[in-house]
């Protein structure tokens, strides 16, 4: 995808995330969905690939089951948290689009 957020794009913070959680990021020109497992940040485009629909509730609240996958809310696809690797349900072996991140002084950024 072209609209890859620039390297050192800040994307969000690591302390507005849960641990673990995932939450979307404001980027606009891309759905961001930004992951958190301890000190560590992951995030992936925002869609799940099995119809396209957002991993997030409208109101950016983000299923995360057992503190290690990504549950999207429409049909139940999950996705693990460090790889966006597609873990079980109705998407198959499609996984999560990564978006290269780092921590940089408490901020996710674009890598």
């Amino acid at each position: 995808m072209s609209d890859m957020p620039p390297p050192g794009t800040v994307l969000g913070r690591l302390d507005a995330l849960a641990d673990p959680g995932a939450f979307p990021s404001d980027y606009e020109p891309l759905p961001i969905l930004l992951v958190r497992k301890g000190d560590e940040a992951f995030a992936y485009v925002n869609v799940c690939p099995h119809q396209g629909r957002p991993l997030c509730l409208p109101s950016g609240r983000t299923l995360v089951s057992e503190g290690q996958f990504i549950v999207c809310p429409f049909h139940g696809a999950s996705f693990a948290l460090e790889s966006g690797a597609c873990t079980g349900g109705p998407a198959g072996k499609a996984g999560l689009k990564p978006v290269p991140v780092a921590v940089s002084d408490g901020a996710i950024v674009a890598a």
